[in-house]
């Protein structure tokens, strides 16, 4: 009975041989499994990231006298070009001065204004502006 217990040298190795063969087929597949999950992951992780934004081609400096600001305002320009996109921006009327980023050249119609909180837009002014340089100074009258 002793002897019928043991196991015979044959199936023993046949077991190690279907081990060997187990893991050398699994090995592979298990690495090219998490090479791949780390990729779709990290990959995954660019596609719904935004665009990077694009470099503007021109800068338009516009600045005024700010001594001549009187009470404490905002002064705001708002353009837009031919195809209707917006461009603008605001800033205390003692700092002087604003610098906004033009995506392209063109001519750009808008309007030029003091603004204080509560109180209605004062000194609005329609102006027209074309943007042929990569750098614009644009020297206004200060908004009262």
């Amino acid at each position: 009975m002793a002897r019928g217990m043991r196991r015979p040298r044959r199936m023993k190795s046949f077991l190690s041989t279907s081990l060997s063969v187990v893991i050398a087929i699994a090995s592979p597949l298990g690495a090219a499994l998490a090479f791949w999950a780390c990729f779709g992951a990290m990959i995954g992780g660019c596609i719904d990231r935004p665009a990077d934004p694009v470099e503007p081609e021109a800068r338009l400096v516009v600045h005024w006298d700010p001594l001549a600001c009187g009470d404490p305002h905002r002064v705001v320009i708002e353009l837009e070009d031919d195809g209707g996109a917006p461009l603008g921006g605001s800033a205390p009327c003692n700092r002087g001065g604003v610098t906004l980023d033009v995506a392209h050249y063109g001519v750009y119609r808008g309007r030029i204004y003091a603004f204080a909180l509560g109180e209605p837009a004062r000194d609005a002014r329609s102006v027209q502006l074309t943007i042929d340089a990569s750098i614009v100074q644009w020297e206004v009258a200060t908004p009262p």
